[in-house]
């Protein structure tokens, strides 16, 4: 459409000429003087509209020209700024976006109202933010698929976004806007956990916490909670991400299976019991030195399966391997029996049995013929983790000090093999026994990860 009517003289403002926004300036209730800036005389031609504004809703979206109308009939004087963004449609069928400001204000003179328009083109900012909208829209329905409960955290606790299975677990409304506490949400004996993973997580460190929660009328459901810290440029923290998985049936599983490993437990021992019986009747002389010591080597077994049951066969601390195996010694003070290692480093599984077995061997034979079997020697047992050409060994020792002169024996036995034979099973691992005058001195050797769960500072 073509330009076809002619517009009043300009008010004099050429300094709005210089400016990339459209500027207009016109009275409201008069057709006198206006000014158009050349920014705003070069859109009007290229869209082919008349200068005035309100002559352009034609060539606005019909979508949008209800509000710019409502706008441009009031003719209210006032200070205050109004603006609004819409959608011209170009010639050539394409969209721009534009933003409105509009301020109009009675002179102090008296003279009629002035209203002054500016356009500002913000197309690509409008697409940008719509790419945005779109990938955010994106990741709230890949987050909201998850059957994770997924939440952003700011660093003080503050809950910013969750998806709709946090939402459901803990009974909060999608459209609330968030802006709570996060710990308020969770029951009272997970906030303090709670409150010390977020204070790793502030620091930049991943932190982890198990936690339950119970909505009314339904079950308790146990939690796996993984905070990890979201990272600026400059590594610090800008927020918190929490992933909390729902581990309710692996929690029951774990009871199910921890009941029937301690009926296990129950029935293995019931088992050594009954071997123990059926020795006493079938040998000639139940009183039999060589009875006593198979029953005893029978005890230490089972007093090694008690130990991994009560680990959930994750393992027992070295520790709790040799105190139950010495405790055949009976009460010796400590200056005697001494024990030196790290109290939580633990045995995997298959390791604990046979080391179990060779410290019993030891204990027993110490009592008998070694370093306990008078009034003054002393045992000495001790671990530790190595590292040797970048790889962690881990080392035992046993050493007699103070006994009588033992005499190595004449001949190999059972004890042997479980004293130096049987550790070696393990992989890479080596074993010697020998008889020292002063003592009896047992060494065990193994590349660490076959033997304990080693921290992870060692590797």
């Amino acid at each position: 459409m073509g330009q076809t009517q002619t517009a009043p003289p300009d008010i004099f403002c050429t300094a709005f000429d210089l400016l990339p926004d459209l500027i207009c300036m016109e009275p409201v209730n008069s057709a006198s003087a206006m000014h158009f800036n050349t920014a705003w005389k070069q859109q009007a031609a290229a869209l082919g509209v008349p200068l005035a504004f309100s002559e352009w809703l034609p060539v606005i979206v019909p979508a949008d020209q209800a509000e710019i109308t409502r706008i441009l009939r009031d003719t209210t004087p006032s200070d205050q700024l109004r603006s609004i963004s819409f959608r011209i449609l170009n010639p050539d069928g394409h969209t721009r976006w534009f933003l409105l400001r509009l301020v109009q204000r009675l002179p102090t003179n008296g003279e009629d109202t002035i209203r002054l328009l500016i356009l500002t083109n913000i197309h690509e900012q409008k697409r940008h933010e719509e790419d945005l909208l779109q990938k955010a829209d994106i990741r709230d329905r890949m987050l909201n698929v998850s059957v994770d409960c997924i939440k952003e955290i700011t660093k003080d606790g503050t809950l910013v976004h969750m998806n709709t299975a946090g939402c459901s677990a803990l009974g909060v409304d999608s459209t609330s806007g968030f802006g709570m506490r996060w710990l308020g949400l969770l029951p009272p004996e997970a906030h303090t956990p709670g409150r010390e993973a977020l204070k790793d997580a502030t620091k930049g460190r991943n932190a982890r916490f198990m936690g339950v929660s119970q909505l009314p009328g339904q079950p308790i459901r146990h939690w796996d909670n993984m905070l990890t810290p979201l990272l600026n440029p400059d590594q610090s923290v800008e927020a918190i991400l929490c992933v909390s998985r729902d581990v309710t049936t692996q929690h029951e599983n774990e009871q199910r299976i921890a009941l029937l490993l301690n009926e296990l437990n129950h029935r293995s021992k019931n088992m050594l019991a009954i071997f123990q019986a059926l020795i006493r009747r079938t040998v000639p002389n139940p009183t039999a030195p060589f009875v006593k010591v198979l029953e005893e080597r029978i005890t230490s077994i089972a007093r090694s399966q008690d130990l991994l049951i009560h680990g959930e066969w994750t393992g027992a601390t070295v520790w709790d391997v040799v105190t139950s195996q010495t405790v055949v010694a009976g009460d010796f003070p400590a200056t005697r029996l001494r024990i030196e290692g790290d109290p939580e480093l633990q045995f995997i599984p298959d390791t604990a049995d046979r080391i179990g077995l060779a410290i019993y061997e030891l204990t027993t034979n110490a009592i008998k013929y070694g370093a306990l079997s008078n009034d003054t020697g002393t045992v000495t047992v001790s671990w530790g983790l190595h590292d040797e050409e970048d790889k962690p060994i881990f080392r035992m020792y046993w050493k007699e000090t103070g006994g009588p002169t033992v005499a190595k024996p004449e001949r190999r036995g059972f004890g042997s093999i479980v004293i130096e034979h049987n550790p070696r099973s393990i992989p890479g691992a080596s074993s010697a026994c020998s008889h020292e005058p002063d003592g009896t001195v047992w060494t065990f050797c193994a590349p660490a990860e076959n033997v304990v769960r080693c921290p992870l500072r060692l590797f």
